[in-house]
């Protein structure tokens, strides 16, 4: 069991960067960068390692995938959510936003009230951008989905998409203000080739490292990699 008030992440290394060893419960964190980054793997395995090995209850809402696929792509990195479903540990969901879903459709609301919900996943806020008139209109429906999530005592788990990733130069996008912490992603060009990184901007609460720490994603999932003393 995860220390009290910590949430951890299960992700080798990454609980590591945060003085706490961990998130703050009832804290919300935004994964933001590039596509390819990795953040869809961080926030599938936020919820799979919370059912697995704390026993805490996740809800896995994606915006932009099947429900099968999400089973599919876990299952290629190590993760097979099936079994915890059948125990009521893990829900995955489907937000079709398509259609005119918001962020916390009913289907969402009543799995949290009616069970010991602990984490909840978004993959990916971007998405519901669309349905907002403006930058202001969209802030103030993250603003208020963050407030209802923390009443409930949830720890949320957010990712989004970031057109360009500089790590000497972040610029900051409106939601990027609204969350607890922000852990952004990219890649770097390492040589001939990219190697993928993670940084934590900010986490209220907590000291967190101020490095860039390579991640690596194999068919075990994914590890970040945090500095030997």
């Amino acid at each position: 069991m995860a220390e009290l008030g910590i949430v951890k992440t299960g992700t080798p290394g990454l609980d590591e960067v945060f003085g706490i060893k961990g998130f703050k419960e009832k804290s919300s964190i935004l994964v933001t960068g590039e596509p390819g980054a990795g953040k869809s793997i961080l926030a599938m395995q936020f919820i799979y390692n919370g059912a697995r090995l704390y026993g805490e209850t996740g809800v896995f809402v994606t915006s932009e995938q099947s429900v099968e696929k999400v089973r599919e792509v876990g299952r290629t990195l190590g993760m097979n959510f099936e079994p915890l479903e059948k125990k009521g540990l893990v829900r995955l969901m489907m937000v079709p936003v398509a259609r005119g879903y918001e962020m916390a459709p009913e289907e969402l609301m009543r799995e949290v009230k009616k069970t010991e919900v602990k984490r909840v996943a978004i993959d990916s806020v971007s998405p519901f951008r669309y349905l907002s008139s403006d930058v202001k209109d969209f802030r103030i429906k993250v603003m208020n989905f963050i407030e209802l999530l923390t009443k409930h005592d949830v720890t949320l788990l957010v990712t989004a998409e970031k057109m360009k990733t500089d790590f000497d130069s972040v610029e900051f996008a409106p939601i990027d203000f609204l969350f607890d912490g922000l852990i952004l992603m990219g890649r770097l060009r390492k040589a001939v080739s990219f190697e993928r990184v993670l940084t934590a901007i900010k986490m209220r609460g907590t000291s967190h490292s101020e490095e860039l720490h390579p991640v690596r994603i194999s068919d075990k999932g994914m590890v970040v990699e945090t500095l030997k003393e």
